[in-house]
């Protein structure tokens, strides 16, 4: 381009030049024929300029450059608008998880730095010795580092993980220390972050949220527990903004245009309780230090409701200790409440006894013999001697036997129920199958064999695994006279870009035995407190620590507490079962008050090095037990956020995993039915789209080889006759109401097409 205008431009002097030369024309005439030459010329460049401007205009690029995309650089600037992570609170709207900042020190080298004023704004050379004192004493970050960090070629420098996550205080603190000193080149970069501000506060449940690299920008993402099950639900969207700026890139004002608006992140509030929390955490601090076991666990549930009131574990972690805390022998990231199954011992003996009554198998008051042998396998209580004898009597009745927590008295009763029947309870009950509580990574479980010596010792509980949350569940229908409820750990999700809330409620989610059943179990783990001489809780000396004289160890109000214990075998790594005299699960379920319980209280001791005593479970359950009685009524009432109530969109979820859909929807606080045990989703009983309210049950059903009759106690008709449509089943019903009180196929046993249900409604 450059060579062709310089030809055009000089070519016609040239050309005049030589034509004068040769005719020696008039200098009129030669005026007049550069004038033309001239005239052309600028003709062309015109026309050049034209075409030019008209590529441009419509092209829109030069090389690889936009151009209407450089022009607004120069006056207009889009940011990314940063959603705001949700916050998740206590029950009472006391906030366990924010955002906040942090802020990493750094130190500027480049002697090019200057302020406006030509102030150096670098950490001149003779003040190296100084800064290192400074940041040592301030921050501990070790000398060898810092001074490596200054001395090296880089133009600004940072100090590893002592000179990072410093808080909003500290940084203001030795800003002003550093300008007190008179040193200068000192800076500090700000992060997003996540505060917790109760510290020791159910960690491995609560988990914890940290900074992440997405598409080139930060943001917080939920690493364990419930910050990573319910990520999706805090987290939000980022929005976009553009406005125009003046020469010197300020925003001017009355510029700013929304492109997409920033949704800020859902709040989530947890069943928690802080008060009967931090209680939970100081009684577990002194029990772990009192015990020296290697891990121990404990929750608190308020029975009517199925809600976790408080959760915790040792060893455990703070959001400022969690660097160091796998240095802590036996330390797991896992929450022992939904994510580690074990084998639970003898408080697995209440599913079994409730069993038993309710399908009529036992007798209380008969005797037996405290000898058996089953096949090659010889069963023993607790109480037997190296002799073989037992230090209480060897005649016992059941009842007896069940307060003196008798592995032999609980296997003849499942040899009489029947490995089939006691088979049936334990899928009533659910064991074997995740509770879908919305928590990530949650254990199964798992049920006994199927040899008959697995099916007798699995009545006292070993050689079947389960997790707390999943006896929790079931001893909802202990408490709850036979209707058993889901454990909820969300009590209400807030949405604040919408002003509506969804708010949880009690979840009904089987009836697995009779009201007398449950009853009758109570009054047999009151025994197991109050009975002076089977009573595996009933202490001989008190427990002067609780000011507590003989008799019943947990004590609430001066009541004695319906109680079962347990102590169970440890698996082995190397096969077979630990063999230390110290190498048991210790555990108790309380539930107070014995004829009605409000709460419901388990806890777990693994391998204490101390000599064992339930006094150190009674130390933590009587006095939580007893807070959260004076608390009752308090408890009932949710955290005002004024908000309407809110409402969920269907999405299809066909073919969708069967167990991940149900936890999502869960997290949206409905409740969600899985029918037959499939791995997909093959129908749901709410079409895409429709709109429900909070709490709504949606039957999900999967692509199960066979049809298993779920149990349908508290369903409405709608809900029966949507399972009878999809089994090809005829249903014929008994009664008036709008709930199902009982069915004619019992829970868990195939069904064939064309077999008629009959369902009892009431109310």
């Amino acid at each position: 381009m450059i060579k062709f205008l310089k030809k055009l431009i000089f070519f016609p002097f040239r050309k005049v030049s030589r034509n004068a030369r040769k005719t020696n024309w008039s200098t009129e005439r030669n005026r007049k024929r550069v004038g033309k030459s001239l005239f052309f010329l600028a003709i062309a460049l015109f026309t050049v300029f034209i075409f030019r401007f008209v590529w441009l205009i419509t092209v829109n690029h030069v090389g690889g450059t936009n151009l209407t995309t450089m022009a607004k650089s120069n006056y207009q600037s889009t940011e990314t608008v940063h959603a705001k992570r949700g916050t998740i609170y206590d029950r009472t709207g006391a906030a366990i998880a924010v955002d906040s900042s942090t802020y990493t020190i750094y130190a500027v080298i480049d002697k090019t730095q200057v302020d406006s004023n030509g102030n150096p704004l670098n950490i001149d050379k003779k003040d190296f010795t100084k800064v290192e004192d400074f940041l040592n004493s301030k921050l501990g970050i070790d000398r060898d580092l810092i001074k490596k960090q200054l001395n090296s070629k880089l133009k600004q420098v940072q100090f590893g993980p002592k000179g990072s996550d410093i808080s909003l205080e500290k940084m203001k603190e030795i800003q002003k220390a550093a300008e007190n000193e008179k040193i200068v080149g000192l800076g500090f970069t700000a992060n997003i972050s996540r505060s917790y501000p109760f510290g020791n506060f159910a960690s491995q449940f609560i988990g914890i949220a940290r900074p992440k690299d997405e598409n080139g920008t930060q943001a917080l993402k939920g690493d364990m527990g419930l910050e990573k099950a319910f990520n999706n639900v805090l987290s939000g969207e980022n929005g976009k903004e553009t406005y125009q700026k003046d020469i010197y890139g300020r925003p001017i004002p009355g510029t700013t245009k929304v492109i997409e608006p920033v949704k800020n992140g859902q709040d989530v509030y947890t069943t928690l309780d802080a008060q009967l929390q931090r209680n939970l955490e100081g009684y577990m601090d002194k029990a772990a230090t009192d015990t020296g076991a290697q891990q121990l666990s404990g929750t608190l549930v308020d029975a009517h409701t199925g809600e976790i009131l408080a959760t915790s574990q040792r060893p455990t972690y703070t959001a400022t200790t969690i660097n160091d805390a796998e240095k802590q022998k036996y330390f797991t990231w896992n929450s022992l409440l939904s994510q580690s199954a074990f084998e639970p011992g003898s408080t697995f003996k209440t599913f079994l006894m409730a069993g038993a009554l309710d399908s009529g198998k036992v007798n209380l008051n008969e005797t037996y013999q405290r000898k058996l042998q089953v096949y090659d396998t010889t069963i023993n209580d607790w109480d037997v001697t190296e002799n073989k004898s037992y230090t209480l009597p060897e005649t016992v009745t059941y009842a007896q036997g069940f307060a003196l927590s008798s592995n032999i008295g609980m296997s003849k009763i499942e040899m009489n129920m029947g490995d089939a029947l006691w088979g049936s309870y334990l899928n009533k009950f659910k064991f074997g199958l995740k509770v879908r509580a919305g928590l990530d990574g949650e254990n199964p479980g798992a049920l006994p064999s199927s040899n008959a010596v697995s099916q007798i010792q699995s009545s006292f509980g070993q050689g079947v695994a389960v997790t707390p949350l999943q006896l929790i569940r079931g001893w909802t229908a202990i408490a709850g006279n036979g209707t058993m409820l889901e454990p909820h750990i969300v009590s209400k999700v807030v949405d604040p870009n919408t002003k509506t809330s969804l708010t949880s409620k009690a979840e009904v989610v089987g009836h697995p035995v009779s009201n007398d059943a449950a009853s009758g179990v109570r009054d047999l783990m009151l025994t197991v407190n109050t009975d002076p001489v089977y009573g595996t809780s009933y202490s001989t000396s008190g427990d002067s620590e609780q000011n507590l004289a003989a008799g019943p160890l947990f004590m609430v109000n001066g009541e004695p507490a319906a109680v079962k214990t347990g102590t169970a075998q440890i698996a082995s790594t190397t096969g077979g079962y630990m063999t230390g005299s110290q190498d048991y699960l210790y555990s108790a379920v309380v539930m107070y008050p014995a004829k009605n319980p409000d709460f419901i209280f388990y806890m777990n001791v693994k391998i204490p090095t101390e000599s064992w005593t339930l006094k150190y479970i009674a130390r933590v359950a009587n006095p939580l037990l007893t807070s959260a009685e004076a608390m009752k009524n308090d408890l009932s009432v949710s955290a005002d956020t004024d908000t309407k109530a809110g409402k969920v969109t269907i999405e299809n979820y066909k073919g969708k995993d069967s167990g991940d859909t149900a936890d999502s929807l869960r997290r949206t606080v409905l409740s969600p039915v899985i029918i037959g045990t499939g791995a997909k989703v093959t129908a749901q009983s709410i079409a895409e789209g429709e709109k429900v309210s909070a709490n709504s049950r949606i039957l999900l059903l999967t692509n199960d080889k066979d049809q298993v009759m779920p149990d349908m106690y508290d369903w409405s008709k709608k809900e029966v006759e949507q399972l009878a449509n999809w089994f090809g089943i005829k249903v014929t019903y008994e009664g008036s109401g709008n709930k199902v009180l009982t069915q004619s196929i019992e829970t868990s046993t195939n069904v064939k097409k064309g077999q008629t249900l009959t369902v009892k409604m009431g109310n």
